[in-house]
């Protein structure tokens, strides 16, 4: 599964692109919801008029019915035929073909179409007398148009009218959303500088506390709270540093310091760093590269750094003790890649998006433990702003592979 952003940039600018588009598609939603309104009121109005006129041609049917006499007295628009009990015919003037025809039809209503024009008719039966009285529809049916195009003329204007009035409010909604958002992200970034210098002291004097301690053999439980609270405080720095890298890819910096990287310098890097804690776990961590060395990325060497950490960490907490963490890179002409494989308890292909979801954690960890932070989260955004993509494979009890792809650097 392949993740990729369409866009790097970043900050406030970011925010009035996602705000605009938000504010356009609930402008689209009111219209469409109010399309459909519309048009079921329309489609009632329609059908609530053809009742109504149904009513009338046939109140009129009847009446012409009723009361004719002769066929030359037909009202306007309407055609009649007369056959007395002695069988004799009388068909009105300009009449339709089918008129003289229903005098053998069964008495009733029904509808006729005689010479590319419908008609609707009454047999009757008066005194021994069969009487057959067609309308013309072609007035009714010309109603029936301009009510059908007076109802698309006022959705459509409806529709125009509404997206307008919900764009402008949505404008002045979506400001102090751009606002708060802008105003959160000075505030971590603004948190995370002020929290920094006190936790990196804080950190210096617990491992100050714990090597002495060591030292002077104080007691056992006393050594281990302290070593514990060394590992609890690197953890709050790493949080930190996450925060404050988090805010300046948001705030529209970018990554720091660009440079060329060699990746297999750096995996070797991070795997030295890592080997200590994968081996107190009883996990091997191992790296596989090619013989060229040449491949190159041009980025920030911390933060590509701290995207391999993460996902160490996260294999490491996801594999069994006796298990494998396989670091590979891999170069073409046009690409490199980095992934991290491991053998432990993989992942659901379903739930792959909701890992890089900042703060949330996954199950399967080792011991139980719970990791907390932004960890896949920041390696995305990371990724990101290198230009790069994530791709994410695995499969529940076969492990997972995440490889971060980026474009190579020229030689």
């Amino acid at each position: 599964m392949r993740f990729r952003r369409g866009s790097t940039s970043a900050g406030p600018a970011a925010d009035q692109v996602l705000l605009r588009r938000t504010g356009r598609v609930a402008a689209l939603q009111a219209a469409l919801a109010l399309a459909v309104v519309l048009m079921l009121i329309g489609a009632v109005a329609f059908l609530f008029d053809i009742h109504v006129q149904n009513k009338e041609i046939s109140g009129q049917l009847s009446a012409v019915v009723a009361s004719a006499d002769d066929v030359t007295d037909a009202p306007p628009g309407t055609a009649l035929a007369i056959r007395a009990p002695s069988g004799n015919v009388a068909v009105s003037d300009h009449a339709p073909a089918a008129t003289e025809r229903l005098l053998d039809a069964p008495p009733g209503y029904s509808d006729v179409r005689d010479g590319g024009s419908e008609y609707r008719a009454l047999v009757a039966d008066r005194d021994g007398t069969r009487v057959v009285a067609l309308l013309d529809l072609t007035p009714w049916q010309t109603g029936r148009q301009r009510l059908l195009i007076a109802l698309a003329a006022a959705e459509i204007a409806g529709v125009i009218g509404a997206t307008v009035v919900v764009v402008m409010l949505s404008k002045r909604a979506i400001r102090p959303l751009a606002t708060a958002l802008s105003l959160q992200r000075r505030f971590v970034a603004d948190a995370s500088h002020e929290l920094r210098a006190p936790l990196t002291l804080l950190h210096t004097r617990a491992q100050l506390a714990a090597r002495r301690a060591d030292q002077q053999g104080v007691d056992e439980k006393l050594r281990e709270h302290l070593h514990g609270l060394v590992a609890d405080t690197r953890t709050l720095g790493e949080v930190v540093e996450d925060l404050l890298l988090v805010a300046s890819l948001e705030s529209g910096i970018g990554v720091p310091g660009q440079e060329r990287v060699d990746p297999i310098a750096l995996c070797e890097d991070v795997r030295a760093g890592a080997a200590a804690y994968a081996e107190s776990l009883g996990i091997g961590l191992d790296i596989e590269a090619p013989l060229r060395e040449n491949a190159a990325i041009i980025g920030s060497r911390s933060a590509l750094r701290r995207a391999l950490i993460a996902l160490i960490d996260n294999a490491l907490a996801h594999e069994k003790p006796g298990g494998r963490v396989l670091l590979r890179v891999h170069q073409d002409t046009k690409s490199v890649s980095v992934s991290v494989t491991d053998t432990g308890v993989g992942l659901d292909p379903h739930t792959t998006e909701q890992l890089f979801t900042r703060f949330a954690h996954g199950d399967g960890h080792t011991a139980g433990v719970r990791h907390y932070g932004i960890g896949l989260a920041l390696v995305r955004e990371i990724v990101t702003a290198h230009r790069g993509h994530i791709t994410v494979g695995g499969a529940p009890g076969r492990g997972a592979t995440f490889t971060l792809t980026f474009p190579a650097a020229p030689a």
